[in-house]
Order: structure tokens, then C-alpha cells, then sequence
């Protein structure tokens, strides 16, 4: 994926009981989560719990050396009180709409890759489109039925 200046990078989702390799870093005896995350650099890995969790950085003698950025996004109240407090004129809620669009398109590219096979896919956003995946696009542009269109 890439974004404006930023620069590439792998993202692979796993779901329905498929799971990623264990990464040499984990300690013996560790293993992944059932649910969470792992982010894989050159340095080392970031390993969390469902909803980014309890983050671990491995090995161990890096997470040592880690000094964590001073806070700059306010902390949630919960999904629901934030939602409220935005209904009545307080600021944005951090579950905002265009937040949850892009993780719901990064989660159904998920499901679509599996519902190919497994196959790469390689995402025009700005399209709707699976470059160069032509079967995709039975799943991702469906008919609709009669007296259901938008006008």
C-alpha cells in the first residue's frame, strides 16, 4: 500500500483460523495471540492483543530502549459515550465515520482475498477495482435487484 510520500509497504491479513509463521523473535514458549496484531520490521516485531492490546516489542533489548511519544491524541471515553458527546455539539468522536470506511475496506479486502483463494490483491482505491483480478469483481460489484436502485 502506498499513501502520498509515505513509503510502501506488506500488509497481510489473516482470518478463519489461518495464522501467520511464528517470527523467530517470540521468546520460547511464546506464541501469538489468538486475536491481535503483528507488525514485522527490520529490527524487530510488535506483537499485540485484540484491539492493539498490550503491545510487546521483541526482542526483548529493544523494547528496553523504547521511549514511547508523549500522548498527543485525547483518550477515548468509550465508542458509545464519544459518539453521544459528538451528537450534542462536543468534539468529533474518535470513531469517526472516515476512520471506520478506510478499516472497513482494509477488513472486506481481507474476506475478498479469501473468498479468491488466497490471491494477492492489489487494491485501486480510487477505482473500487482489484488491478489485473477480474473474477473479484463479481463479489465487489453485485447487481441490484429491481426496485432497489438509488436515484
Amino acid at each position: 500500500m502506498k499513501k502520498g510520500n509515505q513509503p510502501e509497504f506488506k500488509q497481510v491479513w489473516y482470518s478463519g483460523g489461518l495464522r501467520p509463521t511464528r517470527p523467530d523473535e517470540l521468546p520460547e514458549g511464546m506464541e501469538l495471540p489468538s486475536r491481535g496484531s503483528l507488525f514485522i520490521g527490520k529490527k524487530g516485531i510488535i506483537v499485540t492483543g485484540a484491539g492493539g492490546s498490550n503491545p510487546q516489542i521483541f526482542p526483548e533489548k529493544r523494547r528496553a530502549k523504547y521511549n514511547p511519544p508523549t500522548p498527543s491524541i485525547p483518550r477515548s471515553k468509550g465508542h458509545f459515550r464519544d459518539w453521544i458527546d459528538a451528537i450534542k455539539g462536543g468534539p468529533a468522536a474518535s470513531s469517526n465515520f472516515e476512520y471506520g470506511a478506510r478499516l472497513t475496506e482494509i477488513t472486506l479486502l481481507g474476506v475478498l482475498s479469501l473468498r479468491l483463494g488466497g490471491k494477492k490483491i492489489y487494491w485501486d482505491s480510487e477505482n473500487m477495482r482489484a488491478r489485473g483480478l477480474p473474477e473479484a469483481d463479481k463479489y465487489l460489484r453485485e447487481p441490484v435487484r429491481p426496485g432497489w436502485e438509488m436515484t
